[in-house]
């Protein structure tokens, strides 16, 4: 019985395929000889690796893989100094070990932080978006009327709102801290909570983070010293606390608002009494919200009551009028 199979078709079927390739690595150091290392004579030239062994080897190799995959497609990231540190070839062996030995979770890659690959979840319909804001600008030319003072703030500074989960703390609590970083600027805010002794200021300082890192990518803040937009000579202004600071960058951000609110109840404990009482103690946790607006707001807050108080009347003690009700009763 013949078998008719192309002959290009069984070649490659025969061949190893690899998904990526291969590299081979040379350690020469003082305590290694050149070249191959001879096998001993315990081992013997025949000896045999144990399947143990065997398969930890190639997970280790799957997981560097994986990694080298990662690493060739994703790139750089601005959150590589603050999310990714450098570990130690000791820690990455160790984490590869229990990576192998974790099963099928060493070959999942981790999230990518590039604006490439979160597109598809900050904008998932371009051509919708664009639609969307073709049109708001024929309704507002269609309308003819001028944009009013606040649609003019908006289109001239930039904010951003930022949200943290639920923290395990009440409200009383982190109100405290809450109060402490307005009016600060980020980096300041972030010192502040760094050498705080609450409990609760690491969970800000990491908001106070991430709403900076938020600011940076989506909003484009804090870019003045790269933009060129320093001023020359730096400015004092008037902040509506009433202290006195110096601007030299327009675009550095600061913390105009902070609030804290309830979340829900993480859990509940029964609390006795006497006389066959008990009560409910319910475990609460609090949101922290922060609104973080560059140093351009300040400067124009500054400016409109400077300018307010230029244009006040001068206040007169007493007015020139004819002086009435000089009766003990009235006249009419």
């Amino acid at each position: 019985m013949n078998l008719q199979l192309p002959v290009r078709r069984l070649a490659g079927a025969a061949r190893t395929t690899h998904i990526l390739p291969t590299t081979q690595q040379q350690r020469r150091t003082i305590w290694t000889p050149w070249g191959k290392s001879k096998p001993s004579a315990e081992q013997g030239a025949g000896a045999a690796i144990s399947p143990l062994d065997k398969a930890i080897m190639d997970k280790q190799k799957e997981a560097k893989a994986v990694r080298r995959l990662r690493d060739t497609q994703q790139g750089q990231s601005i959150f590589d100094d603050e999310t990714t540190a450098d570990p130690s070839s000791k820690g990455r062996e160790l984490s590869e070990t229990s990576a192998a030995g974790s099963g099928s979770a060493a070959g999942i890659p981790e999230a990518s932080t590039l604006r490439e690959h979160m597109l598809r979840a900050t904008d998932p319909d371009p051509r919708w978006r664009i639609r969307y804001q073709k049109r708001k600008v024929m309704q507002s030319l269609r309308s003819g009327r001028e944009p009013t003072r606040e649609e003019l703030i908006r289109q001239r500074e930039r904010q951003v709102v930022s949200q943290s989960t639920p923290l395990p703390t009440s409200t009383k609590k982190l109100v405290m801290l809450s109060r402490q970083i307005v009016g600060k600027t980020v980096d300041e805010a972030i010192t502040q909570m760094k050498f705080s002794k609450k409990k609760a200021a690491r969970e800000v300082r990491y908001e106070l983070e991430r709403a900076r890192d938020l600011a940076v990518v989506e909003r484009g803040m804090g870019l003045g010293a790269h933009n060129g937009e320093v001023l020359d000579k730096p400015r004092k202004i008037r902040t509506k606390e009433g202290r006195i600071i110096e601007v030299a960058d327009p675009t550095s951000m600061y913390v105009d608002e902070s609030w804290v609110g309830k979340g829900p109840y993480r859990g509940v404990r029964i609390q006795y009494h006497a006389r066959s009482r008990m009560s409910a103690m319910w475990k609460p946790t609090t949101r922290l919200s922060v609104v973080l607006k560059e140093e351009k707001t300040r400067i124009r807050q500054h400016d409109e009551r400077v300018e307010k108080q230029a244009k006040a009347k001068p206040w007169v003690h007493l007015p020139n009028r004819p002086v009435t009700a000089q009766r003990p009763y009235y006249t009419w």
